[in-house]
């Protein structure tokens, strides 16, 4: 069992324990916080799955964990309505069937408060797989992380805000998180959280940090080249984060999770922009899941989603991707 204790050279160690709580508190209106450490490690149990909190990162292991490590793919909740569950309770049947060692909730999740507290609140209770979730360009990070915590406090142990918590340490993989989205012009309220070049900074110090392939997860996509990129809008060409890009190149990142351009999505690349198929194994691999709410969205390749995800399958230094689709609703 792999438990990370204090990180001296990429992260500022606290001089006291901290509980979950405190921790929360402290780091109230962060989007992203800085990646640093206390000792001893907080320690729980949730179903299959012991993890180990040391504030910047959190180290998971499970009982029965196989070779590959899996990771189911969700973005773009939006809400917690009937038809909206319905959908992503069908996702994490298939992420259930396939195993996955964790869910991952790529931003959008809400806007509100009181959407926020149903969508977490409905997914929490859906699920005891370790639940990884980040801002996008829809969440207030104060009203998120008082949501999450919110959760947390009703038993949701497993509900990880990874807008506090930087590495999420898993076996055979390790998730960095940059939360939030660059482009002011697309936040949808104020509060909603700008990545500045810090919170790349400390992204950096938590991949540095890490053991294991380096998975980074993001709302919005880095910058790439090409209309068959996961950054490409129709009409107006490659918009991704460029710093993204760089962190990747510069960390030497091989994988990762971007959910925001939806028209894009089901579709994945290389650091080049060059489309990989779903299936194949690759070295590098980022992947646009899109977004599971099942509002029809007109996609780049012609098709109209109904609701999309993901399952990320990682062995050792290659990895491959399964794309799932909800069917139209009404559709037999």
């Amino acid at each position: 069992m792999k438990f990370l204790t204090v990180l001296l050279f990429a992260t500022t160690a606290l001089a006291q324990p901290m509980t979950l709580e405190g921790w929360t508190s402290a780091h109230e209106y962060d989007c992203n916080a800085a990646f640093e450490h206390f000792a001893p490690a907080q320690v729980w149990t949730v179903g299959d799955f012991t993890y180990s909190w040391t504030g910047g990162t959190i180290a998971v292991t499970r009982d029965g964990g196989g070779k590959v490590a899996k990771l189911g793919l969700l973005s773009g909740v939006k809400d917690a309505d009937p038809e909206t569950q319905l959908v992503v309770k069908k996702f994490l049947a298939d992420f259930d069937k396939a195993d996955v060692d964790a869910v991952i909730i790529g931003g959008d999740s809400a806007e509100s408060p009181e959407g926020l507290d149903a969508v977490f609140a409905f997914l929490a209770a859906a699920t005891q797989r370790p639940l990884l979730v980040i801002a996008g360009n829809s969440e207030r990070a104060a009203a998120m992380n008082y949501s999450v915590s919110t959760v947390q406090k009703s038993g949701a142990k497993h509900l990880i805000n990874m807008n506090q918590v930087r590495r999420f340490d898993g076996h055979g993989f390790d998730i960095v998180s940059v939360a939030g989205y660059y482009d002011k012009a697309f936040a949808h309220m104020t509060g909603v959280c700008m990545i500045t070049d810090a919170h790349i900074d400390n992204a950096a110090a938590a991949a540095k940090a890490s053991n294991d392939a380096v998975v980074l997860l993001a709302h919005g996509p880095p910058k790439f080249l090409g209309k068959k990129a996961i950054d490409f809008v129709p009409g107006v060409g490659n918009v991704g984060d460029e710093r993204l890009t760089a962190l990747l190149r510069d960390s030497k990142i091989p994988f990762g999770i971007f959910g925001h351009i939806l028209e894009a999505a089901a579709n994945a690349n290389d650091l080049k922009g060059s489309v990989i198929a779903p299936g194949k194994k690759v070295g590098a691999l980022y992947v646009n899941q899109g977004s599971a709410n099942p509002l029809p969205w007109k996609m780049n390749d012609g098709t109209t989603s109904y609701g999309l995800a993901a399952i990320l399958s990682i062995e050792g230094k290659s990895a491959s991707y399964q794309v799932l689709r909800a069917p139209k609703p009404g559709a037999k």
